[in-house]
This record gives C-alpha cells, structure tokens and sequence, in this order.
C-alpha cells in the first residue's frame, strides 16, 4: 500500500519536510517512490506546495495520504477536484485549472511549438533531400546508359582499342631486320 506522507528534512529545531510517495512500510525518511512537494512550518504564512497533478494521480490509483498531507491538500482544493476525476474529468485539465492556465491555451501554445519545430525541421532537411534527390537521379540515369550501351564514355573507348588494333596489325606485318 502507498502513502502520501511528509518526510523530515532540515537541522534541529528547523524542520522541513517533502511531501512524498512512500511505501506504508518504508521508515519515515526512508526510500519514497516520488517528491510531489514540500512544506515549510516555520515562515508565516506556512509555505507549501504539491503538484496537483500528481497528487491527483496518486489519489486515483489508491494511495492514501496521512493526516497532516490530508489537511494541506483539503487546503489547496485537491479533494474536491479528485472527486471530479472519479466522475471522468481528465488529470490534465483540473491540473491546469488548478494552475489557473486554461486547457484551450495550452493546447494551442503545444500546437505552435509543434508547427514550429515541425516547419524549421522541414527547412533544415529541404535541401539535403534535393540534393539527395538530384543524385539519385544521376546515379539512375547513369546504370541505365550503361546496361543500355548508351555510355559515352564506353563508345570512346571502343573506338581507341579500335585504334591500337589496327596499330598492332601494321606492327606485326613488319619483319624485324636482322643483319
């Protein structure tokens, strides 16, 4: 079973503490699954904060908070938003409510920063993939010329051992002079 519990940080008589995801049989500062915040008792007002999103969704799979966590999340609204997930309501919405960031902006602010990697990525390999393009387009006109015998280069040299044919006839029809 799961905890949402503080653990104690801090020199004597200064504490404070991490609000954590602990295994119920783990020792109080002992190993913790995850830190979803902190609280400090000593500044007035007391100073705390949990990420919601994530207290929310440990809620939601069943892990239970201790007292002193239950008091700072009744505080900051978390129990009456898990109520509304285990009506249906998705984590991320609430989350952003909580933060006071509405679902519609975020999701237009992920959509631009997506087009515009998108757009400079398309830019960045544009280029390369002409050029990519142009090559292969060489390299295929080129082994279709030369299965086809349509080389130009081929047909030169045909022509020059053509040449040096007839060079070595005319050689071999001399008789060396011997004297």
């Amino acid at each position: 079973m799961l905890k949402i519990r503080l653990t104690r940080r801090g020199k004597k008589r200064q504490p404070s503490y991490r609000v954590v995801v602990a295994d119920a049989e783990a020792p109080r500062d002992g190993r913790f699954v995850e830190s979803i915040g902190y609280y400090d008792p000593l500044v007035d007002p007391v100073d705390y904060k949990i990420a919601e999103d994530r207290a929310l969704y440990w809620l939601s799979v069943g892990a239970q908070p201790t007292d002193a966590v239950r008091g700072l999340l009744t505080r900051q609204g978390t129990y009456e938003r898990l109520t509304r997930v285990h009506q249906g309501e998705g984590i991320d919405a609430l989350a952003a409510e909580f933060y006071g960031v509405t679902v519609v902006e975020e999701v237009i602010a992920e959509e631009a920063v997506v087009e515009a990697e998108q757009t400079e990525e398309a830019e960045e390999t544009g280029g390369f993939l002409a050029a990519v393009k142009d090559a292969v387009e060489d390299a295929v006109e080129d082994v279709i010329d030369f299965f086809d015998g349509d080389d130009e280069d081929t047909e030169d040299d045909s022509e020059a051992e053509d040449d040096s044919e007839a060079d070595d006839s005319a050689d071999s029809d001399e008789t060396p002079d011997t004297e």
